[in-house]
């Protein structure tokens, strides 16, 4: 009997940045989890489709979701109307279609990447030059990246090519958790919890890379407002302290699936003069980067996120019903 309540204690307890090393999939055979086992086992039966069938697959979600989720829907459609202002609106409904599609079909994505790593994907790398530059250097690598809608995938390329980890936010189901860290570590060097910032700036300061992401809205207490594609946008300073803090290069690095085939595009860019000293000016210079590569192929990015939740001080939200009519 205690050790029936030690184990139970031990899955409550979950630290998030030490999730591989303290777990085993047996601590989670209670039948609590046994429909998460079966989700999982969802996700490797589309792993295993054939690319046309993933496709296909794909496509028939996104007709599903958009008549489900229709919250959901509506947050991709105005994000879309505000950052592409200029399209007409047949161009601007084709950009939407294709963005839930690949929104969709990057949780087909994940599922490969975490069921099948990079198994039959193709992979095309850019700018091995500014990587290499980088290495040699021989601080600490911050790599800024951004949320495309094949997260997963992308940062299994990224694992594969570098050497880095990545931070990530805890699942609430235990299981799901562990099973989604132990994926991802399958490709990165290591993961660490997004509120354990000291462990982040231990690993910069060790020479390790890091894969960042900061482009989500995490609420006006920590963020400033810099313009995202002409949107006065709540964006996070803490690319600055990172940097300064862990003594990194900012190298950024993007990518993007070719059209509708299993060939991904990894591309690395010149590094980024972060930190220059001026926070609001670091936070600009890379999101003006983030601005260029989305716009190369908008689509790819994830649409789905409420990233103009937080609005500047006296400005109604631009996910209310009214805001999304006016559009």
């Amino acid at each position: 009997m205690g050790q029936g309540r030690t184990k139970r204690r031990f899955v409550k307890d979950q630290k998030d940045s030490q999730v591989t090393d303290k777990y085993r999939y047996w601590h989670f055979l209670a039948p609590k989890f046994w429909l998460t086992w079966l989700g999982i086992a969802g996700l490797h039966l589309l792993a295993w489709l054939p690319w046309r069938a993933k496709v296909a697959t794909g496509k028939g979600l996104a007709h599903i979701i958009k008549r489900v989720a229709k919250s959901r829907y509506q947050t991709l459609q105005t994000n879309i109307r505000l950052c592409f202002p200029d399209l007409n609106p047949d161009e601007q409904n084709q950009l939407i279609e294709d963005a839930l599609f690949s929104n969709v079909f990057g949780f087909i994505e994940t599922a490969h990447a975490w069921c099948r790593g990079l198994s039959g994907v193709r992979i095309e790398v850019q700018g091995q030059e500014h990587l290499d530059a980088a290495e040699q250097d021989g601080r600490g690598i911050l790599y800024m990246t951004a949320h495309w809608s094949f997260l997963d995938l992308g940062a299994a390329i990224i694992g594969t090519h570098l050497s880095a980890g990545t931070i990530y936010r805890k699942h609430d189901n235990p299981l799901f958790n562990y099973f989604m860290t132990r994926s991802r570590e399958k490709h990165l060097a290591y993961t660490v919890a997004r509120k354990d910032v000291k462990g982040m700036i231990r690993r910069l300061r060790q020479g390790e890379g890091l894969a960042y992401m900061p482009d989500q809205d995490f609420g006006p207490k920590r963020s400033i407002f810099v313009p995202f594609f002409g949107v006065p946008t709540a964006t996070i300073t803490m690319t600055s302290k990172l940097a300064e803090a862990g003594n990194a290069i900012v190298l950024p690095i993007s990518g993007y699936r070719k059209g509708l085939s299993s060939t991904y595009v990894f591309r690395i860019d010149p590094p980024l003069a972060i930190p220059s000293g001026d926070e609001e000016q670091d936070t600009i210079l890379w999101t003006q980067w983030l601005e260029g590569v989305v716009a190369q192929h908008p689509d790819q990015y994830l649409w789905l996120h409420k990233r103009f939740k937080t609005r500047p001080p006296g400005e109604p939200s631009v996910y209310a019903k009214n805001a999304r009519e006016s559009l």
